[in-house]
C-alpha cells in the first residue's frame, strides 16, 4: 500500500526546507561561495535566521541538503529481523526505498548543487564523507542482519565484515544508479520508483546468474 501524500503542514515544512537549499545554491552559484551567509540565505528564502536554523545546523549544510541516513524505526528493526521478505538485498532496496523518501527533492536543485559542488572541491568532500557514513551504517545494519541469518557468521568476523561489505557495496551502487536515472529522466519519474525499479532489475540479475 503506498503511502499517505503529505498533509499541508508537511507540504509547507518540505516548502521551506527546499527554498532554503534553493537560496543558498543561487547565491553559491551567482556570487561564489564565500558570498553565502545564513542572512543572506535567509533573506532570499524570506525566512528569519532562526527559521534557518531550525531546519540546516550551517549554511554548508544548506548547501549540500540532507544527508542520507537510514531511518531508526521500525523498518529498520524489520530488516535487521529478517523481513521484509527474507532475501537480504531485496530486504536492504525496502529500506532505502523508506529512506529515500524523506530525499526526494526537485530536478533543479540536484543540478545546482552538482555545480556548487564541482567548483568547490571542499563542499565535495564533506558529500563523500556523508556517504561513506552512511555506507557504514547500511554495512551495520548488513552485519546484524547477517548474524540473525547466519548465527555462524559471528564466529568469523573477517568473513562477516567482507560479506557485509559487498552487500553494502551493491546497495549503495543500486541507489546511485536510481539516483542519476532520476535526475537525468525527461518523464518526470519518482526518486522512489527508480529506487524500486533498480532493486528489482538488481534482483533479476542475480537470480539468473544463480541458475
Amino acid at each position: 500500500m503506498p503511502d499517505a501524500e503529505p498533509g499541508l503542514r508537511e507540504r509547507k515544512r518540505r516548502a521551506t526546507r527546499r527554498a532554503i537549499q534553493q537560496a543558498a545554491l543561487r547565491i553559491a552559484l551567482e556570487d561564489g561561495l564565500g558570498a553565502v551567509t545564513v542572512e543572506g540565505i535567509s533573506r532570499r528564502a524570506d525566512v528569519s535566521s532562526r527559521t534557518f536554523f531550525n531546519y540546516f545546523p550551517s549554511k554548508e549544510q544548506a548547501i549540500l541538503g540532507d544527508d542520507p541516513r537510514l531511518p531508526d524505526d521500525e523498518s529498520l528493526r524489520t530488516f535487521v529481523d529478517g523481513g521484509p521478505v527474507g532475501d537480504v538485498l531485496a530486504d536492504l532496496g525496502a529500506l532505502l526505498v523508506h529512506s529515500a523518501r524523506e530525499l526526494v527533492e526537485e530536478r533543479g536543485l540536484v543540478a545546482e548543487r552538482q555545480q556548487v559542488l564541482r567548483a568547490n572541491p571542499e563542499l565535495f568532500s564533506r558529500r563523500m564523507e556523508s556517504m561513506r557514513e552512511f555506507q557504514g551504517a547500511i554495512q551495520a545494519a548488513v552485519v546484524r542482519r547477517l548474524e540473525r541469518d547466519d548465527p555462524g557468521f559471528a564466529a568469523d568476523a573477517d568473513a562477516l565484515r567482507r560479506r557485509a561489505g559487498l552487500v553494502s557495496s551493491v546497495a549503495l551502487a543500486a541507489l546511485r544508479h536510481a539516483w542519476w536515472e532520476w535526475s537525468a529522466s525527461e518523464t518526470g519519474t519518482d526518486l522512489v520508483d527508480e529506487l524500486q525499479r533498480s532493486f528489482a532489475e538488481l534482483g533479476v540479475l542475480v537470480s539468473r546468474s544463480l541458475v
